[in-house]
């Protein structure tokens, strides 16, 4: 941008900011956040015909309110105040309904009082109370108005100090910039959500604060889709600081802010962005997430375990608003499984007029690369417990909480077959292990003299440099090249960012996954490079693995029953699926186990320790003193449970190869399918399996990472990209999200 535009956009800005009055079209009517006036008749006749179930449910924790005299959770700083919308959305609809309303919005209003607990800073609810101010607003008198207006407007300069979208100590991508699902005050920063949900909530309400509402207001028409909405396109549909504090925040609170925005003054945000923005995209982020045995999201970063994470209450704001049957389906499961995160009032605002479609009848891609965040999935086929289903993932580093694990992947069939380290971790600050990257399915290059970022608090674990807590974007690892084909789904990534150049000057992995038939050769291939500033630097490929393995050949005892080594060439490793992964309180889905197999084919000879078992789940790097213990932290004991690391070491040269391919087949097959390696020119050349199934693979070993691919399916060599092919899913999703007519 150059700086006549920079400064024509800021002059543009400002005069909206000075004319907020007339800029921002706030309606003078009632409710006028996630519903409008207008829509209450057609909310109510709902309620009485094929909403009646959920209005029940609503109406039920309305009266139980009501009769109990208080709405539970209102002083609790970590809980949804639920009572306190399933009264105010209750009076809403039995008031257009002309039955008895008044308890419903008296019980609110005795527990408002004077308006304090509203306005106390040290703990409110204050994104809920303007919910609720704007669905009862008709019961309240000018005075309550007034006080209660006040009580809400004083939030709008907090923490910012200035009513306007700041940014203060944050970014857009980051989850306190927004706010949390609780919409409380912990880990809320800028606030946006709720300031936003406050803002239009007295807007016009003669509240001693009406300026600062327009000013806020003003802000966000200025700077939402100027500065956000670019950022969000960037990002896109995978949160950027993990799933895990996706689910705390971002995926809820988002679609609340930009549903509000979109009912009180009719524009639509959500469709403003690219079809791969965060809010376009979010819903198939969420569903490619999930692992076919459980039907639940990976853990991926610090986030995974649950079937929805934050989604069931945000899902049909988004359907509605993007008319994304995708998002309807999921909406539909949620509350099909009972699931009414904040309550039910968000169930009574789906649009009966979409008709929710599933992955597989929407034809959905069984390979997906979200661009923005560098993550790629990958299964052998929708909505069947039994499918395979793969991740591979390397992208920037944009927001505070992400981890390093550029180049990590997660394998699944019939329960886990690769994983990520056991457990969950005490924090990224108390726990040396799931701070760094030894957690991950990694590749480490061991630097003696390496400091890890934060070095009291972390070990040198041999790994990627540690970012997290930083606060700027940071490249670390990028996606050169992807394609979802039939027969198999590719991808590449450039991953040297992520390691301190003094110890990295090149690192690069493939990953081919080769659709075969399920059960029985279905292949992965794993190719890294390696170049190291020092031949004496040690590389290692760290895979966790969730049950023991067996390996071929002679084994060295180091630990009996926990610790040997291993080694020769044509070693070949195999373990069986572990469907319990998720935890054994997880409903499995799936039936009996798979096997995988794992054949090292390079560096030669290989030299392989396997490590794991009570007291060595969670090892550090083998070559730091230091860390020779099992960092069994807080949390080591719960899902995802994965006992087990193999760590294949390099000869010590400068310029490594790691090539591995591994085979998921049933529990009932013994061996692995033959795998022959021929190498020369440059070209690494792989035969995988028989006649007449027989998978011919060629990878380049040097120069851009690319190859050709051709067997069952491929009667001609498909050669595979060395760019990001992504036209294709969206023309699919295009095709998907067009108009369908209500079952």
């Amino acid at each position: 941008m150059t700086p006549l535009l920079r400064l024509l956009v800021l002059c543009c800005m400002l005069w909206s900011i000075g004319h907020a009055g007339d800029a921002i079209p706030v309606p003078t009517t009632h409710p006028r956040i996630f519903l409008t006036k207008a829509e209450l008749p057609a909310l109510a006749a709902r309620c009485a015909g094929p909403a009646a179930k959920d209005y029940a449910a609503l109406k039920e924790a309305a009266d139980n309110a009501v009769r109990a005299g208080a709405i539970r959770w209102i002083a609790n700083k970590w809980a949804t105040p639920q009572d306190l919308l399933s009264c105010a959305m209750t009076y809403l609809i039995e008031r257009q309904a002309g039955r008895p309303c008044k308890p419903y919005a008296d019980l609110i209003i005795t527990t408002w009082g004077d308006g304090r607990m509203i306005a106390n800073q040290g703990g409110s609810s204050f994104g809920y109370h303007a919910i609720a101010y704007d669905w009862i607003h008709d019961a309240l008198d000018p005075t309550q108005r007034r006080i209660y207006g006040d009580a809400l407007g004083g939030w709008l300069t907090w923490f910012s100090g200035e009513a306007a979208i700041t940014l203060k100590s944050g970014y857009w991508e980051y989850n306190q910039t927004w706010g949390p699902s609780h919409l409380n005050v912990m880990h809320s920063r800028d606030a946006i959500t709720q300031k936003l949900l406050i803002a239009l909530a007295i807007h016009g309400a003669g509240s001693a604060h009406q300026h600062e509402a327009e000013r806020f207001l003003a802000s966000w028409a200025s700077r939402i889709p100027a500065e956000c909405i670019p950022a969000f396109d960037a990002m896109g549909g995978s949160w950027a600081e993990s799933h895990g504090h996706g689910a705390y925040g971002p995926i809820t609170v988002i679609p609340y802010a930009f549903e509000a925005w979109r009912t009180a003054t009719g524009q639509n945000l959500f469709s403003a962005g690219k079809p791969w923005g965060f809010l376009p995209e979010m819903s198939r982020w969420l569903t490619c997430l999930r692992v076919p045995h459980v039907d639940r999201h990976a853990f991926i970063d610090d986030g995974g375990g649950d079937r929805f994470a934050g989604f069931a209450a945000s899902a049909p704001l988004v359907a509605r608003a993007l008319r994304d049957p995708l998002a309807q389906w999921q909406a539909q499961q949620a509350y099909d499984d009972g699931r009414y995160d904040d309550g039910p009032w968000a169930r009574l605002l789906i649009d009966p007029t979409l008709r929710p479609r599933s992955p597989a009848e929407l034809k959905l891609p069984l390979g997906y690369l979200l661009a923005g965040a560098g993550h790629v999935f990958m299964r052998s086929a929708w909505n069947d417990p039994n499918a395979t289903w793969a991740f591979f993932g390397a992208g920037p580093h944009l927001a505070g909480h992400q981890h390093d694990d550029e180049g990590h992947f997660l394998i699944a069939r019939r329960g886990g077959l690769v994983g990520k380290g056991g457990g969950k971790g005490g924090g990224n600050d108390a726990d040396n292990y799931w701070g760094g990257s030894l957690a991950f399915n990694i590749i480490t290059i061991f630097d003696p003299a390496e400091k890890p970022r934060r070095a009291a608090k972390n070990e040198n674990d041999g790994g990627l440099l540690r970012h997290v807590y930083e606060d700027r974007r940071i490249e670390r690892g990028h996606m050169t090249a992807f394609r979802d084909h039939a027969a198999y789904t590719y991808a590449a990534a450039d991953l040297t960012a992520g390691y301190a150049p003094e110890k990295a000057r090149a690192v690069s992995r493939q990953f081919l996954y080769l659709r075969g038939r399920p059960g029985i050769d279905e292949f992965f291939i794993v190719l890294d490079r390696v170049v190291s500033t020092k031949a004496s630097f040690a590389k290692h490929f760290m895979l966790h693995v969730p049950a023991e393995p067996a390996i071929s050949g002679a084994a060295e005892i180091v630990v009996p029953g926990h610790v040997s080594r291993h080694g020769g060439d044509g070693i070949i490793a195999s373990w069986l699926s572990r469907p319990d992964d998720f935890g054994p309180d997880t409903k499995i889905l799936s039936n009996g186990r798979s096997r995988m197999f794992l054949r090292s084919m390079l560096p030669k000879p290989a030299q392989i320790t396997k490590r794991g078992g009570a007291g060595h789940r969670n090892w550090g790097h083998p070559l730091e003193p230091s860390a020779q213990y099992d960092h069994a932290g807080p949390g080591r004991d719960e899902a995802p449970l994965c006992d087990w690391r193999l760590e294949f070491a390099a000869p010590l040269e400068a310029e490594t190869i790691f090539l591995h391919v591994f085979q998921v087949a049933d529990e009932a097959v013994q061996e692995m399918a033959p795998v022959k390696l021929n190498q020369g020119g440059g070209t690494l050349q792989l035969e995988i399996g028989a006649a007449p199934r027989l998978w011919k693979v060629a990878l380049a070993a040097r120069g851009e990472p690319g190859g050709s691919v051709s067997g069952p399916g491929l009667p001609n060599a498909s050669r595979l990209p060395t760019t990001l092919e992504t036209q294709e899913q969206y023309r699919l999703w295009q095709d998907a999200v067009k108009p369908t007519k209500p079952r």
